[in-house]
């Protein structure tokens, strides 16, 4: 294991249910028709791919859905940014010693996430992780995100590995699971801290289930025979 790629919210990242509550509250104001369950099933794709789909879904292929698609990704990213610049960045529990640990062995660490460059900027900021990760990657930076495998190929490129052999994938959502698939890492591993329980995730293709990232340096000494 030469890698590890984290996901942010419910991973790494404490949000206590803040970015589904920012979701439902910019669907609501701009009368996108979405339950919170509907947006809790979307945790972990794109954001403005979620408010993309539900638009269309809602008025069709119009420009009226991509009016309607504008004003709640704007709305929700408001909320959203607000919150972080405030008090609710809160690292999870664990998060930054299995940084810590996995660095310390040579082992890569890497963000990914359906956040938008703006927001993953202010979150690395007010954590302090800085120094703490080797790349943080978001949904800005490539093609098409979640469960497309490219966040996840480009935090190789940018950390310089160079086989899916050497790479480990943790996230606590389903395409978090499925991009970790699809783009080979040899390890991936679902989180039961964030938006979806354990029964959601095991019909997902992950190689292993943890409670959380807290127990991620004694599942890689289980898996590599690292000390």
């Amino acid at each position: 294991m030469k890698l590890v790629v984290f996901d942010m919210a419910g991973t790494t990242l404490d949000d206590e249910g803040l970015v589904l509550a920012s979701f439902v509250s910019a669907a609501r104001a701009v009368e996108l028709e979405a339950t919170p369950e509907e947006l809790n099933a979307r945790m972990g794709l794109s954001k403005i791919e979620v408010f993309d789909e539900l638009s269309r879904r809602q008025l069709g292929d119009t420009p009226a859905a991509r009016a309607l698609r504008d004003r709640g990704y704007a709305l929700f990213q408001q909320i959203l940014e607000d919150a972080y610049r405030g008090d609710a960045a809160r690292a999870m529990r664990g998060s930054e010693a299995a940084f810590a640990w996995l660095r310390a062995r040579r082992i890569a660490v890497a963000l990914n996430t359906g956040f938008y460059r703006a927001v993953t900027d202010i979150l690395i900021e007010r954590l302090g992780w800085q120094g703490q990760i080797d790349a943080a990657i978001c949904v800005d930076d490539v093609p098409r995100g979640r469960p497309a495998p490219y966040m996840i190929h480009l935090a190789m490129q940018r950390c310089g590995i160079e086989s899916v052999a050497d790479v480990a994938v943790v996230g606590d959502t389903p395409s978090d699971i499925y991009a970790g698939r699809n783009s080979g890492a040899a390890w991936v591993i679902g989180v039961q801290s964030g938006a979806h329980p354990a029964r959601t995730l095991r019909r997902t293709p992950l190689t292993h289930l943890i409670e959380g990232v807290w127990e991620l340096p004694a599942l890689v000494r289980r898996v590599t025979r690292l000390t």
